[in-house]
């Protein structure tokens, strides 16, 4: 009876050990590089709108310690690197290529949506 006891507990625990290891991994996996479309602002204004043009206010912003960010789904996320959202104006429309974590996007690429 001991020696059946004994080898259910060990079964167990390797399965356990198992599944820890699974979610593990899970939990380690980079997150999945995806195209985001919006609008450049920034992280004062965020989604809520601008005083006066867009583009000005966004510079304005920004030039008293705001951060660029990018307006989407109702949202503004805060563009990492900097400096890939500076050379667009704010107000303007932009396809994201990279991955959202928290309220940033880390973004590879950003470029300008043709009108």
């Amino acid at each position: 009876m001991m020696k059946r006891l004994l080898m259910a507990s060990v079964a167990l625990l390797f399965f356990a050990g198992l599944t820890f290891a699974a979610g593990s991994k899970a939990a380690n996996a980079a997150p999945k590089v995806k195209t985001y479309v919006g609008v450049i602002t920034d992280s004062h204004c965020g989604v809520k709108g601008h005083m006066g043009s867009a583009a000005q206010c966004v510079k304005g912003c920004v030039a008293h310690g705001a951060k660029y960010a990018l307006a989407y789904r109702k949202k503004a996320y805060i563009i990492e690197p900097q400096e890939l959202a500076a050379s667009h104006p704010g107000g303007s429309t932009v396809r994201v290529r990279g991955t959202i974590e928290g309220g940033t996007i880390h973004a590879t690429s950003i470029e300008a949506v043709k009108k």
